[in-house]
């Protein structure tokens, strides 16, 4: 992939081939770092056109030299999907062989949304191309719309800003920006080129009908983040939102010209936003990313990565707030109704670690040794008890990767620390040896306890929830400080994660045959601060063998 060329002439021919090697030598400030395939996609669409995305090589970017290589362009490949509403994916591109070569084909109709996560640095590309299209005249009237008036300005003043003072593009292109003088317009809602593009900016709900600028009508209609916060709050909001676009937007799009184009690029804010009912519109192309693929990978490591995504989702989970996380960030709306357990249900009491507060504590070990993204995490838990038989999660601690000397050292720490009476390993596997080495390191710390191998037979998810469940949504376990990691697992459950919940619901079962002896002998039962907990759930509580 060649550099920037050093005559005018070649430079305009080879940044108009290119679209990528135009945004890194002439916004080098937008695109510092090597551009993901995703972004690459986005242009392509907007554009049009996929011959650029054959130009493998090197690449000398701001901050980096790097390679778009066939392996790139094959996740792209994979991953741009039309989402129909029979629930078929349609790829978007397809790569085939001829005897001239490879050829890209893209399969995309007049009218397309594309749902991305915020912060993906969509509205950078699509100002970019908004740009590229001015440059090359590519379209004669575009029409930008955003959320407010205000901010669609701001997409419009961005164009503007480069037109203005980007020395590059005035020695390529020329002084494209009117003088004061001139009849051309150059406001903060509209601007026209000294080459005769046109290009206006409104606000969500904004006046378009009737549109018109010297006989044309847009032909490139481009909204970025239509709808907000607010617009999407109530029912009547968002049916005037979609209202608008069906009965003033659309139709500023001249209907016999079938070469103009409708893009809405957006973050799902509802289940019912507008970006959703096109989703559902079979005249439109829709396609959806989430910070985090199907398979695991991530849409752009460099801007969301499992560490940021998981820091994020306890940040959210631990406001309540779980369902907004997924949304924004991975583009799908979920039902916390139907929520296996509710944010209200976590109750933090600080205990003290005596034997007076509870009278049985269990400790229990989830090994696991891989590194790799995804894997399981070690996972310790301490759960106590206290004399009326309720339940407190004393402590929890795990990471990946965890090597057998820090899994062995971690959990004498917390045996001593909490003076545990029961301990548990998972017996599976490898985790089998983990009870001998613990054994051997008893004799080393003088620590002496006996270790209860535990085996299950029952799903790790039916377990887990026939444990924990009930109990929460009794009120019988209670958390000795904030346990974010514990939280988001299980307010994201099953999605979440299990290793960390499971060491709590293993630590619960070690406890189960002494809570029958727990309680004050002189207290009446029949008169038990806690209602059967049968009876709270209406039916009978499941407990992991």
């Amino acid at each position: 992939m060649s550099e920037a060329p050093d005559s005018k002439t070649q430079a305009l021919a080879a940044f108009y081939a290119d679209p990528v090697l135009a945004a890194r030598v002439l916004v080098p400030h937008w695109f510092p770092k090597k551009m993901p395939w995703v972004h690459r996609g986005l242009i392509a669409i907007l554009l049009r056109r996929t011959d650029f995305l054959l130009n493998f090589g090197e690449e000398g970017w701001q901050d980096e030299t790097a390679f778009w290589t066939r392996e790139d362009l094959d996740l792209l490949i994979k991953w741009f999907v039309w989402e129909k509403p029979d629930g078929t994916k349609v790829p978007i591109f397809t790569l085939r062989e001829t005897s001239d070569g490879l050829v890209l084909d893209m399969n995309l109709g007049r009218f397309t949304a594309i749902m991305m996560p915020r912060g993906s640095a969509k509205t950078t590309v699509h100002n970019f191309v908004k740009l590229f299209k001015v440059l090359y005249k590519l379209t004669k009237f575009t029409l930008l719309v955003s959320e407010t008036g205000t901010h669609a300005n701001r997409q419009l003043d961005n164009i503007k800003s480069e037109i203005e003072s980007n020395l590059r593009i005035r020695e390529l292109f020329g002084i494209l920006n009117p003088d004061r003088q001139s009849s051309l317009g150059w406001t903060q809602s509209e601007a026209e080129t000294t080459t005769g593009v046109f290009l206006v900016a409104r606000g969500r709900g904004g006046q378009v009908r009737g549109l018109n600028h010297k006989g044309n009508r847009p032909d490139d209609l481009s909204v970025d983040d239509l709808e907000d916060e607010e617009s999407v709050s109530t029912a009547e909001q968002r049916d005037k939102s979609i209202t608008w676009v069906l009965k003033s937007l659309l139709p500023v799009l001249p209907m016999l010209d079938a070469s103009s184009t409708a893009t809405f690029l957006g973050t799902m804010l509802h289940r019912e936003s507008v970006m959703m009912k096109f989703a559902v519109d079979p005249e439109w192309t829709f396609i959806r990313f989430g910070a985090k693929l199907p398979d695991g990978s991530w849409l752009w490591p460099e801007y969301m990565d499992e560490k940021k995504w998981e820091a994020t989702k306890q940040s959210y989970a631990g406001k309540g707030k779980l369902g907004a996380f997924y949304m924004e960030y991975g583009s799908e709306a979920r039902d916390e109704d139907s929520a296996k357990f509710k944010p209200d249900w976590f109750l933090n009491i600080i205990r003290p670690r005596s034997r007076a507060e509870m009278i049985s504590r269990a400790i229990v070990i989830d090994p696991a040794i891989s590194q790799k993204v995804g894997a399981d995490r070690t996972s310790i838990a301490v759960v106590g008890m206290t004399e009326k038989g309720k339940i407190h999660i004393c402590d929890s601690w795990g990471a990946r990767g965890a090597l057998p000397r820090e899994q062995i050292d971690r959990y004498f720490a917390m045996s001593l620390r909490w003076d545990c009476t029961h301990h548990g390993v998972e017996s599976i596997a490898y985790q089998a040896a983990l009870i001998h080495l613990l054994r051997e390191e008893m004799f080393r710390k003088k620590h002496y306890f006996e270790i209860k191998p535990i085996t299950h037979s029952a799903k790790k998810t039916e377990r887990i929830e026939g444990v924990l469940q009930p109990r929460y949504a009794a009120g019988y376990i209670s958390h000795q400080r904030e346990f974010p990691v514990i939280n988001t697992m299980l307010l994201d459950w099953p999605n979440g994660g299990f290793d960390d919940v499971d060491a709590v619901a293993m630590a619960i079962t070690l406890l189960d045959p002494f809570a029958a002896l727990a309680g004050d002998p002189d207290h009446d039962w029949d008169e038990d601060e806690y209602e059967d907990l049968e009876t709270l759930v209406g039916g009978p509580v499941r407990h992991a063998p």
